[in-house]
């Protein structure tokens, strides 16, 4: 930051006394529409950081996957992370406050890949996961409407992804049984 490299996050004044919310504390699309209280701020700045990453890391995974499935995949994620960021951004932006920056142009125009497809289809299952219950977090403090439609977009978009990573790590044999419970129908009838 004391370099210039990385911009600080919105700046929220702080209250000079105590005030109570009316009727409109939840609208977001009709009517008088508030501004972003912190947490919806917090959240959403967040989610562009953490998109801003996955954008520029899906992007390289592209451009070195060998398999043309993963690659594709890999394509969609980034036009899906691209999108989520732009609606993102037009909300701070709408409000006067920064967003932080694309970190595109950091990815080299190598195509020599420093993983194995698995191992970064992997990853972007996981990240990709991660986001969902981020973005269901950034719901669930966000009092305003158009809040609840802005990452319910997101989630089925991504729901879609990591479904479609998973089939495509099922299919090549990639993806381990995890721990199931017990099943105590079973275990009844072998006695």
């Amino acid at each position: 930051m004391n370099k210039g490299f990385i911009i600080k996050p919105p700046i929220i004044p702080v209250p000079e006394k105590v005030e109570f919310v009316h009727e409109d504390f939840l609208n977001g699309f009709l009517g008088y529409v508030r501004p972003m209280q912190a947490l919806e701020i917090t959240h959403l700045y967040d989610n562009i950081e953490n998109n801003v990453t996955s954008k520029a890391l899906i992007m390289a995974f592209a451009q070195v996957a060998k398999n043309e499935k993963i690659r594709d995949l890999f394509v969609r994620g980034k036009n899906l992370t691209h999108k989520n960021l732009e609606r993102y951004m037009k909300k701070l932006s709408d409000e006067n406050l920064p967003a932080p920056p694309f970190l595109d142009h950091l990815v080299t125009s190598s195509t020599f890949a420093p993983f194995s497809d698995k191992i970064m289809l992997n990853h972007k299952m996981d990240m990709f996961s991660m986001k969902i219950r981020g973005f269901g977090n950034s719901m669930a403090v966000s009092a305003r409407h158009d809040f609840g439609l802005l990452y319910s977009r997101s989630l089925l978009n991504i729901q879609s992804f990591v479904e479609d990573a998973a089939e495509i790590y099922i299919e090549n044999g990639w993806m381990e049984k995890p721990p199931y419970a017990a099943n105590r129908d079973n275990i009844a009838s072998d006695k």
